[in-house]
């Protein structure tokens, strides 16, 4: 979610305050076989532990591993800009180089003047990238293709005219792709059911009389998708624009089915939907009064891409058309579990590796992190940010290194099951394999409670370049006291906590103590 600001119900409204956004009050609504190997956990009390059973079945293979710690997000341009070289440089040598970055070309928390509406100018036809240039460069420098976020604001308040947008974008868009080759993809409009129709719910205007209602939402998207064709007509089929939307708060039915809806009715045989995008934290009753976070079960998400298909089929519309999760998040706005953060920095981390775990089984489907550094919510950066010191160069949060631990997995998903869930509360597991050898990870995720496993893992069918001579088996662990910057800086990086030869043969087993959000990554390669 966007970053929100308290909007209290029957308060005036004004562009202004709109314009520093709409995050809600969400502070006040949440509450506050060959060898066995026992690692033992951070603070593991051995007669408190649950059974877990982990069974791999590397000879199982379910295609290529999904990648998300490769789609990613940079908060605007002046989200501790200063920082931003250095992490670029860091994160391209951990091995965290994007497949898509996300960027904000308009965002309403930005200055004026950092606004690509007002860079370019229509009757000379020309841009100035200058104020925007590094950032663009550096989200170039750490990505293979970078995703900008492009937010009508004053063409959705009328402050401008519709018939403007068109020319308008087209200037940009061409301007933009010949400075930047790296720009591949056009999101239209963040959270625009939120920020044009929602906070002004919650302040108690009738739902005819918000400044955009979901029947009104796609003529904005029509001028986007008419630019990028014209854009489109002058450049390689390789290197053409991909444009789509709309960006909501949640994948709502309320907002999402209007928007298809038109898109189908759109008679234009040149009208292009190439990804669909929400962002998932939450979702809202009908009056925008009660949020449902989405961290009280995250299962909520794993049905997101067969609703999606049931949509698109009854539209007749193509039932493979990608769906980007540009937001993802256990906190959204200002929201948190604990005041002191210490216990949240580790729930974010297990918390969106659990959310990759329920989008891993979507194909078709691509959950973007949020975010490398935030403007102002410390639970939610990847890098330490907020010390007396200042921001931290090269220092992972426990949520960049479970980030850093995906990248360490192999290129082809097999078969992982995990038994013993409580909700979406307990012990889960992914696992890969590839020419290199053997990766698994398994984590328990617990958000608020408090269950420690012992768990059991049964690796059978192992690669059959581990089969013969030794096999060097290595640990890593995030936890409470454990690549935690915040309990203790010395051991702020990714831990090795175990290595050692052993020769698996076919199969190989382990156990391995899980502390509540702890996360642990098993690789095994030839020695």
């Amino acid at each position: 979610m966007s970053d929100l600001t308290m909007l209290e119900p029957g308060t005036g409204w004004s562009r202004t305050r709109r314009r520093v956004l709409g995050t809600l009050v969400l502070t006040g609504l949440v509450a506050g076989a060959a060898v066995v190997n026992v690692v033992p956990s951070a603070r593991a009390d051995a007669s408190a532990l649950l059974p877990a059973r982990v069974s791999v079945d590397f000879g199982s293979e379910q295609g290529r591993l999904p990648r998300p710690e490769r789609y990613n997000n940079f908060g605007n341009v002046t989200a501790w800009p200063e920082q931003r070289s250095d992490d670029v440089a860091f994160l391209n040598e951990q091995g965290l180089h994007g497949d898509v970055y996300r960027v904000w070309l308009s965002s309403p928390n930005a200055p004026a003047e950092d606004d690509i509406f007002n860079r370019c100018d229509l009757a000379a036809k020309t841009c100035d990238w200058s104020r925007l240039d590094a950032y663009l460069t550096q989200a170039s420098t750490v990505s293979d293709s970078v995703l900008v976020n492009l937010n009508p604001i004053d063409f959705v308040e009328g402050d401008r005219p519709l018939k403007e947008l068109e020319p308008l974008l087209e200037l940009m868009l061409r301007s933009l792709k010949k400075e930047y080759p790296r720009v591949r993809y056009v999101e239209v409009f963040n959270e625009p059911d939120w920020n044009f129709h929602g906070v002004e719910r919650r302040q108690g205007r009738p739902a005819d009389q918000t400044t955009l209602r979901p029947d009104e939402l796609y003529r904005f998207y029509v001028p986007f998708y008419e630019a990028v064709n014209e854009v489109n007509k002058r450049l390689r089929r390789a290197d053409r624009l991909q444009v789509g939307g709309p960006a909501l708060m949640f994948m709502d039915p309320k907002w999402l089915q209007p928007f298809l809806d038109d898109y189908a009715a759109d008679g234009n045989p040149r009208k292009r939907l190439d990804f669909i995008s929400y962002h998932s934290y939450l979702k809202w009753d009908d009056d925008y009064r009660v949020p449902t976070l989405y961290n009280e079960d995250l299962r909520v998400v794993a049905s997101d891409r067969a609703t999606l298909r049931a949509w698109l089929r009854k539209r007749r519309l193509p039932k493979d058309i990608p769906a980007f999760v540009t937001e993802t998040g256990v906190y959204p706005g200002p929201a948190f579990d604990d005041p002191d953060p210490r216990n949240d920095y580790l729930r974010q981390a297990a918390g969106l590796a659990t959310y990759g775990y329920f989008y891993a089984g979507q194909p078709g489907t691509y959950m973007f992190n949020w975010c490398v550094r935030h403007r102002v919510e410390e639970r939610k950066d990847q890098l330490v940010t907020r010390t007396p010191g200042g921001p931290l160069t090269g220092t992972f949060t426990p949520y960049g290194n479970m980030m850093l631990m995906q990248s360490k997995m192999k290129d082809t998903r097999v078969s992982a099951v995990s038994g013993g869930l409580q909700g979406d509360n307990g012990v889960y597991a992914l696992a890969s394999k590839d020419d290199t050898g053997a990766s698994l990870m398994v984590w328990n995720w617990q958000h608020v409670h408090d269950d420690s496993y012992r768990a059991t893992i049964d690796m059978s069918r192992l690669p059959s370049g581990l089969r013969h001579g030794p096999v060097r088996r290595r640990m890593f662990r995030i936890d409470q006291t454990t690549s935690n910057y915040f309990t203790d800086p010395r051991r702020a990086d990714l831990q090795l906590v175990d290595e050692r030869i052993v020769r698996p043969g076919k199969t190989h087993s382990e156990s391995i103590d899980l502390t509540p959000n702890a996360i642990y990554l098993i690789l095994l390669e030839t020695a």
